[in-house]
């Protein structure tokens, strides 16, 4: 794994990947409000349709989105679909908290990035990489924005799965 600088969208690469939560609204689309979704669906307005579709026929999982320029687009998912509140609501995104009770159903979106999920996306695009032979894959700081983990931790793990193909980006 690469650490890199720059613009997530002015990258010359096989794929390029998005983080996302798992969440679907009642009208098939994705929530994508914030971070790294939120600017994809800036700049293709049908992408929040395409994701909810992928995610109610494969799960929560990497995804094959379409492409950004010559860039195979995929989604990185870094939250759940949902969670039920923890007692301290440390699940919970901080500006979020005061709206779920202890045991309330939080929406992914809601909620604080999960470790494993990033370790599950990371392998799956690992076997992607694979199967396409891509030489390339630049994705942002998995969790770390709008999920609300520290990169201290994430990178150690991400690390141990990612070799030279993944490179890192920080804006």
């Amino acid at each position: 794994m690469i650490e890199i600088k720059g613009d997530l969208w002015n990258q010359n690469c096989d794929a390029l990947c998005i983080t996302t939560n798992g969440f679907v609204k009642k009208n098939g689309e994705a929530v994508m409000g914030k971070g790294c979704a939120k600017q994809a669906c800036e700049r293709i307005p049908e992408l929040a349709r395409r994701l909810g579709h992928s995610l109610n026929i494969n799960g929560n999982n990497p995804s094959l989105l379409g492409l950004y320029g010559n860039s195979s687009l995929y989604s990185f998912p870094v939250k759940s679909i949902s969670e039920k509140c923890l007692m301290d609501r440390s699940n919970v995104v901080r500006h979020m908290r005061d709206k779920f009770n202890y045991a309330d159903d939080v929406p992914g979106w809601a909620c604080v990035a999960r470790e494993e999920l990033i370790v599950a996306s990371a392998q799956g695009m690992v076997d992607i990489a694979d199967e396409r032979n891509y030489q390339k894959i630049v994705l942002p700081r998995p969790g770390c924005g709008a999920g609300e983990l520290k990169w201290e931790n994430i990178c150690p793990m991400l690390s141990a799965l990612l070799d030279d193909r993944f490179y890192v980006i920080t804006y």
